[in-house]
């Protein structure tokens, strides 16, 4: 059994792929032989080690493309970028794997990968899956192909709540594919603040048992590793995140996965696992789904000034000055001073997945002092945060009515009325 970790979280910016560069550049200097394999049609992972776009190709998104893979000499595809590290890279062709329709899968379309691996990689020590940010179908072939997963997630607020939402599809996955793996969380982005490590301390409470005992630390050295092209361990050995990584990967290299992790031979077609593929898609796509945000209407001098309603039907527009969370008949209505120089700034909640930049403020043309945005909800309470970029999220100074959630972190409350 070659040992094939699967790098997978569907939200960027956590340090998947970084993870997977340092973690394939830890094992390869450990001596063993690793197969780094790029599954995101972005190939952040070429970009990472500087592999030059010329010798870039398409040859995996070929050999995942049809039942039947092209005859494709192996010896063609991986990259060696250092000792005992091979890179099969990534090319835009894979995005096109993503589109099969669900009503034609077959169930043979989830074992590709695993097809592809077994036939070609066996004299690899360790294989290092780099998925896209997505749960669709180029990650459930990593998860059939996988010995183990290793999520990471930064340690900030809603990437805790998004994990926990995560870990529940990962569970449905292995319990729907029936396969003994082990799945592990791995912090990453630890800041030096209060806020980070109260939050690093509330992942191991949450996920005790699956979280690794190494938490990334934030380091400039890595994003300076990665514009060089070189992993931060050859970049900088003694940095902070260079030792992180490397104690990872030691943990890793003293906990090797369980024999019935093995995912045995490929099957061929399956009407089962293509339904199971099918319904898990389908949810994670539900789950990704934004909410839609409501603009601010410009004109409305043919309504009352209090509260005007849109005549297309959309929620309605207060011309009072009251900051903070404001009923609008079909929802809430949140404002804020406008300014400048301000940082971007966006309310967050269980409304959008607690997901920055869904719900932006924008300057009210009507209220040049004001920013603002309209979500849609439901009569009752709703727990929200400001969050600004490059900021920690927070509750809203505007709102009186707080209230503690789950992990003891003020949140601000808005009411809807029926």
């Amino acid at each position: 059994m070659v040992r094939t970790i699967a790098i997978v979280n569907q939200k960027g910016g956590c340090g998947k792929t970084t993870t997977a560069i340092q973690l394939a550049a830890e094992f390869a200097k450990s001596g063993q032989s690793v197969l780094l394999v790029d599954l995101d049609a972005q190939s952040h992972c070429a970009a990472g080690l500087r592999i030059p776009d010329s010798r870039v190709h398409n040859g995996l998104a070929r050999l995942l493309a049809s039942d039947t893979p092209p005859q494709i000499p192996w010896e063609d595809l991986p990259i060696t970028v250092q000792d005992g590290l091979d890179v099969l890279p990534a090319s835009r062709e894979l995005a096109e794997i993503e589109r099969m329709p669900l009503d034609q899968l077959t169930g043979e379309e989830t074992v590709r990968l695993l097809r592809v691996l077994r036939s070609f990689t066996g004299n690899y020590d360790v294989r290092i899956l780099d998925c896209p940010p997505n749960l669709h179908l180029l990650t459930l072939n990593a998860f059939r192909a996988a010995t183990e997963v290793l999520v990471p997630i930064e340690c900030g607020y809603f990437a805790i709540k998004g994990a926990e939402r995560q870990w529940e599809f990962l569970n449905s996955v292995v319990q729907e594919y029936r396969r003994q793996i082990c799945c592990h969380l791995l912090p990453t982005m630890l800041r030096d603040s209060d806020l980070s490590k109260n939050l690093l301390s509330i992942m191991e409470k949450r996920f005790a048992g699956q979280i690794l005992p190494t938490a990334i630390r934030d380091d400039d050295a890595v994003r300076e590793a990665t514009v060089r092209g070189v992993p931060v361990a050859t970049h900088q050995p003694t940095a902070p995140a260079a030792q992180d990584y490397a104690a990872v990967a030691s943990w890793l290299i003293n906990n090797p996965p369980l024999p019935e992790a093995d995912p045995g031979d490929p099957p061929r077609r399956n009407a089962r696992i293509a339904e199971v593929t099918a319904r898990l898609i389908r949810s994670a796509e539900v789950k990704d789904e934004p909410p839609r945000a409501v603009a601010v209407t410009p004109g409305r001098s043919e309504f009352s000034a209090a509260s005007t309603a849109e005549p297309s039907g959309g929620l309605a527009v207060q011309d009072d000055c009251t900051l903070g969370p404001v009923p609008i008949p079909g929802g809430v209505e949140f404002r804020r001073e406008w300014s400048e120089d301000a940082p971007e700034a966006s309310v967050i909640g269980e409304f959008n997945q607690w997901t920055p930049g869904r719900h932006r403020y924008q300057r009210d043309p009507q209220r040049p002092n004001m920013a603002v945005v309209q979500v849609p909800l439901a009569p009752g309470t709703h727990q929200y945060m400001v969050h600004e970029s490059g900021r920690d999220p927070v509750a809203d100074i505007h709102c009186s009515k707080l209230e503690r959630n789950q992990y003891r972190m003020p949140v601000s409350i808005a009411e809807v009325t029926a």
